[in-house]
């Protein structure tokens, strides 16, 4: 069997992680997994060779999805799979051509096929996604499905058959929705990963890009918008109706590291985290609950500021947390808003011009009956994923 390469997941921030998924991009043009393209309705399609198997030393064979790279899909591929990792552990797995019927790991780069590897040390995933395709998408695991369309809009999130949303969650760009359409969408097979990318252009002529991503194990939605330009007062809001069964919500930020308050629509009906990003590569901010300044606080650089962009919110049946993955430079302000409603808006606003894409990302997981949110869920993990190499002998 042909060896391809190595895959090193290393954990740098001594987080225990529980089947975490990750994603690799490598220069290799490797079998894919069966998917479908919107430009073609989103019919599957499978691949009559042999997928490539990612190896685990003293484990085996573990669930890895192929599909084509974003930066080059004819020569580029891209890599789903999931491993558990005890904090600042390293794994170093190995990429084959294809999946023998048994098999060990050697000193060396072969394969020597022994006796099948045991059940209780295989790494498996309890929630494959089964995705059914067509103009929209419903990506269900075990416990947690989604809907999400071509444009990349995410429609419904349920967990436990509890809805957490009660209209669609999209991005806005001063006050329009850019007009997109469906580009490319993996799912079907035995997929970690489902997602969808659509590509458009706003009314001015602004192109943009919406990439969407559902994983198996995890209650998590990955979005990611692109602006192929800005300019000085632009301002990009993504909107997240949550469906609010209790009038007592409550908000923490990533700021402070505790609890802000309750939302009640006659006392407290709004919560305002505000962020300005300096030019000197610092960032000061603030939380006001209504007409209350209730914290106020600055750090000089933007790593500093990089593990507290994240926020929680919790009503009586079930919790939300958000983390901020990616704010382009040329935004200068970022401002998060919780009503009493269940109202959500993560507003991004430009400070400068630039000719080079602008991406805004957020990560928001769903639960259900959390006590204690952010013992639960920690969306640092998701700010600080780990580092994930590749060292191959194919180009």
């Amino acid at each position: 069997m042909r060896f391809l390469g190595h895959v090193r997941v290393c954990e740098t921030h001594g987080i225990r992680r529980f089947l975490y998924p990750v994603s690799l991009e490598i220069p290799a043009a490797l079998p894919h997994t069966t998917i479908g393209t919107a430009d073609r309705d989103c019919g599957p399609s499978a691949s009559e060779v042999p997928p490539p198997v990612l190896i685990m030393p003293d484990v085996g064979p573990i669930p890895l999805q192929v599909t084509p790279g974003a930066t080059n899909p004819d020569l580029y591929s891209r890599l789903d799979f999931a491993v558990s990792l005890s904090p600042f552990e390293q794994l170093e797995l190995k990429l084959y051509a294809e999946q023998p019927e048994s098999l060990s790991l050697s000193k060396g780069d072969e394969l020597d096929p022994i006796e099948e590897v045991s059940t209780q040390k295989a790494v498996c995933l309890e929630d494959p996604l089964k995705v059914t395709e067509g103009k929209r998408f419903v990506s269900t695991q075990r416990r947690f499905s989604t809907v999400f369309d071509r444009r990349g809009t995410l429609h419904q999130a349920v967990y436990d058959s509890v809805p957490h949303l009660r209209a669609p969650a999209v991005f806005t760009r001063n006050g329009l929705q850019a007009e997109l359409e469906g580009a490319s969408a993996y799912a079907a097979g035995f997929p970690l990963t489902a997602r969808v990318t659509a590509a458009g252009q706003y009314p001015d002529g602004c192109e943009a890009e919406t990439h969407l991503e559902t994983t198996a194990c995890k209650s998590w939605v990955m979005l990611k918008h692109l602006l192929s330009t800005t300019q000085p007062g632009d301002e990009l809001v993504f909107e997240l109706p949550l469906v609010v069964y209790s009038s007592v919500v409550t908000c923490d930020f990533g700021v402070g590291g505790g609890i802000y308050g309750s939302l009640r629509q006659k006392i407290c009906p709004t919560i305002v985290w505000h962020s300005e990003f300096l030019d000197s590569g610092g960032m000061r901010w603030s939380v006001a609950s209504g007409d209350r300044t209730d914290y106020i606080g600055e750090v000089r650089t933007a790593e500093e500021y990089r593990q507290q962009l994240w926020f929680h919110q919790v009503d009586g049946h079930k919790a939300l947390a958000v983390a901020i993955t990616q704010i382009p430079r040329c935004c200068r302000e970022m401002e998060i808003t919780l009503r009493a409603n269940g109202d959500v808006a993560v507003a991004f606003g430009i400070g400068e011009a630039t000719g080079v894409p602008a991406a805004f990302g957020l990560c928001c997981h769903f639960l259900n009956d959390i006590p204690a949110i952010s013992a639960a869920t920690n969306p640092q993990s998701i700010l600080l994923p780990p580092v994930v190499t590749w060292s191959g002998i194919i180009a």
